[in-house]
């Protein structure tokens, strides 16, 4: 892959990376407010026991996303060294050429569409 590539590709990685990041850090933010200051009471005792509920369902889900967002953003890191390394755009299993659009579709892609195809089949099975 040629350096114009390479850099815009490097430019899509950090770009995704800042956006996660700051999504990240709302989510994070979220997760340490304490039940008090999510629901707005002066008093946690006057909370529903269905509103709390509704709460930790919101948390588990916040903590779900950061966990999703922290593999992304390991992705996104690896994707940059192998920039550095002269190594991006290659296929992790057969080492062939991943195709350009998927990488616009995702740049920190590790696998070529027909070895994501397998791997996918193999986790279903």
């Amino acid at each position: 892959m040629d350096k114009k590539k390479l850099n815009k590709f490097r430019e899509l990685l950090l770009k995704e990376k800042e956006k996660l990041l700051k999504g990240k850090a709302h989510i994070e933010e979220i997760l340490k407010k304490s039940s008090k200051e999510a629901t707005g009471e002066l008093s946690s005792y006057r909370t529903h026991l269905a509103d709390l509920g509704s709460e930790t369902y919101q948390k588990e889900i916040a903590a779900y996303l950061t966990t999703q967002e922290t593999q992304i953003l390991m992705k996104i890191d690896k994707a940059l060294r192998k920039i550095e390394e002269g190594i991006y755009g290659k296929c992790e299993k057969c080492n062939k050429d991943i195709d350009e659009k998927r990488l616009e579709a995702i740049p920190y892609a590790e696998f070529c569409i027909d070895c994501q195809k397998a791997l996918e089949n193999r986790q279903r099975k």
